[in-house]
């Protein structure tokens, strides 16, 4: 004689449940910056796993970084299911350029993140990194397909002109950077033509 089944959400912090640094072990440590992806590739049970995309304050990111530097910690890696989406849920205007800038200069230590997706990778964001005196010079962009058309099937929202133009402006603009991605071979609908553009693109 009532409710029974209560299917709100807590309204809670996500990120008050990441585990307690008691310890460090070594000179490295993964930060969190964001979690979830709004991006829906075909591939991908992310957005269903994790949900929407949400961002740490940047001043809590801050803080916890200059701890880290000040317990000797030497390389910060930072996290997100797609962590140059950074801040688009915040509403101070931060963005992931702007949050590595604000990181950049707390001590001395490297600084590196993954994983971005080259939807949200734009020039300017490379810019600040050249510029970055910690932030390394490593890009890993995910390409998942050389074809096109088969970005179009995974739902990825580039081309592989796009993706090539952004690898020739690194390449141009930091010479000694280090480029990795994914591939995906096989999606369904594959075709031999779209499998060689996907060669063309690792030439």
């Amino acid at each position: 004689k009532g409710q029974v089944v209560d299917t709100d959400f807590p309204a809670e912090d996500k990120f008050d449940h990441l585990p307690a640094r008691k310890s460090l072990k070594g000179p490295t440590a993964f930060l969190t910056v964001q979690e979830g992806c709004d991006k829906f590739c075909a591939f991908c049970v992310v957005p269903y796993t994790r949900g929407a995309e949400v961002s740490r304050p940047a001043a809590r990111l801050m803080a916890e970084a200059r701890d880290l530097v000040a317990r000797g910690v030497r390389e910060i890696t930072l996290l997100g299911q797609n962590v140059n989406s950074y801040g688009k849920d915040l509403k101070d205007g931060t963005d992931f350029a702007g949050l590595l800038k604000l990181l950049d200069p707390l001590g001395d230590y490297r600084l590196r993140f993954m994983s971005p997706h080259p939807r949200d990778f734009s020039r300017q964001l490379a810019d600040v990194i050249r510029e970055s005196r910690n932030v390394c010079h490593q890009f890993h962009l995910p390409l998942q397909s050389g074809s096109s058309r088969i970005i179009g099937k995974m739902n990825r929202g580039y081309s592989k002109e796009h993706y090539l133009d952004l690898i020739a402006y690194i390449r141009e603009t930091m010479p000694e950077a280090a480029v990795s991605t994914d591939i995906i071979v096989g999606f369904p609908g594959e075709t031999e033509e779209d499998f060689q553009d996907t060669l063309d693109v690792v030439r």
